[in-house]
């Protein structure tokens, strides 16, 4: 695949680009051309294009760090400092409710219905759930099976300056990744408590618990597990690594036992994101950089999730990954990739899930990256926030 700079977005391509974009862009919501205002550009070499219908504002434009459909596809939820509740109907603000929110892009999750949002709301519990449309908690969780004294006592970070246990445990939460089962039934939430660099020899965990009544079920210890995600079919898939300079695998445990079905290396790199198939036939993986060199590994891979087998592999010319989300229909993937050094930006792709060149490229210049993309569960549109708005897409072509 050619870089994005050789193929439409560099200085001396710039006429070629603009020639070849085949798409006019009026004023206001529109579809996209090949070149943008304020540095950004997209292709459609594949014969997609993109037909922007709504720009929806964030309330005081915190910074989005996760979104999500509900399952029936009638609200949109971004988190932000906060959960905010959209209807898609009419893009109206329904419900704001604080939350507690890590670092990591899993933080919240649906119940099957849609009707009510898991979410951790406080350091000293686990999760609650959450009325959608009113921010009201249902019910909270058991707490964690283990006391703060023994989360901290595990933990490599100091007590400075007589930091109270729980703002250190709130340094271990922000460390955090909380999962829902597509059911709505499992709630899995990994804590990294000794850091990413701790030789601790116990320093992870992994809780599962019951969403619908919020009892704790399992815990597995010692493991150095993170990125997970869970099949319709109630498997967890999440990378797993024997310490922080070990290359990773992914590992693929079933649900509720935590047992290990699956587990099979991936190539050079550290993996950033791990997504299920819609049918939960394959795995993608998205790699950060890497010190090798580029032509060594692909910072997009496809994998056959019952045998571990890689079915195709991307370069996508920009790192790190930062979230890779599968179209309903299961042909295509997206990926949103960061550009950190030099000239700032984002890039998002619509790639074959069986290979082969990007069908669509977006690219954002700039200190503000695309977020948070995703698509509609129901009717495949698609949804990022960018520049302090989310903007919301019908996919033509496919």
């Amino acid at each position: 695949m050619e870089s994005l700079t050789r193929r439409a977005f560099g200085v001396a391509s710039l006429g070629a680009a603009l020639a070849s974009a085949g798409a006019v862009r009026p004023a206001g919501a529109s579809w996209f051309g090949n070149l943008l205002p304020g540095g950004r550009g997209m292709t459609d070499s594949g014969g997609v294009r993109l037909k922007q219908i709504a720009s929806v504002d964030v309330p005081e434009a915190e910074l989005v760090r996760s979104m999500a459909w509900s399952p029936d596809g009638s609200r949109l939820v971004a988190a932000s400092n906060r959960l905010n509740v959209f209807d898609t109907a009419t893009w109206n603000l329904r419900a704001r409710f604080r939350i507690l929110v890590p670092n990591p892009g899993k933080i919240f999750g649906f119940s099957a219905d849609g009707r009510e949002v898991v979410a951790s709301r406080t350091n000293e519990t686990p999760f609650s759930v959450f009325e959608t449309d009113t921010g009201k908690v249902v019910r909270d969780s058991d707490p964690f099976p283990i006391s703060i004294a023994d989360i901290l006592g595990q933990s490599s970070i100091p007590d400075i300056l007589g930091q109270s246990e729980l703002r250190r445990l709130w340094q271990v939460r922000d460390q955090q990744s909380l999962t829902v089962s597509p059911d709505g039934h499992y709630v899995i939430i990994i804590l990294n408590v000794g850091g990413v660099r701790s030789n601790l020899p116990r320093p992870f965990y992994t809780f599962l618990f019951d969403s619908q009544t919020g009892r704790h079920l399992s815990t597995s210890e010692g493991v150095l597990r993170g990125l997970p995600t869970i099949s319709r079919d109630n498997r967890l898939a999440v990378e797993k690594r024997q310490g922080f300079n070990v290359p990773g695998e992914v590992e693929i445990l079933d649900l509720p036992s935590l047992t290990s079905r699956l587990s099979f290396p991936v190539r050079l790199g550290f993996m950033r994101s791990l997504s299920w198939s819609p049918e939960g036939d394959r795995l993608a993986s998205g790699m950060s950089d890497s010190s090798s060199p580029r032509e060594q590994y692909d910072s997009i891979a496809i994998w056959n999730a019952m045998s571990g087998e890689r079915i195709a592999g991307f370069a996508s010319g920009i790192e790190p990954i930062e979230s890779l989300v599968w179209h309903p229909g299961g042909r295509i993937i997206l990926s949103n990739s960061a550009k950190g050094t030099g000239e700032r930006g984002g890039l998002l792709q619509l790639l074959p899930a069986g290979g082969g060149d990007a069908l669509f490229r977006y690219f954002a210049s700039g200190s503000t990256l695309t977020n948070a993309p995703c698509f509609c569960p129901r009717t495949g549109r698609l949804a990022w926030n960018e520049r302090g708005k989310i903007l919301i897409h019908e996919i033509q072509g496919l």
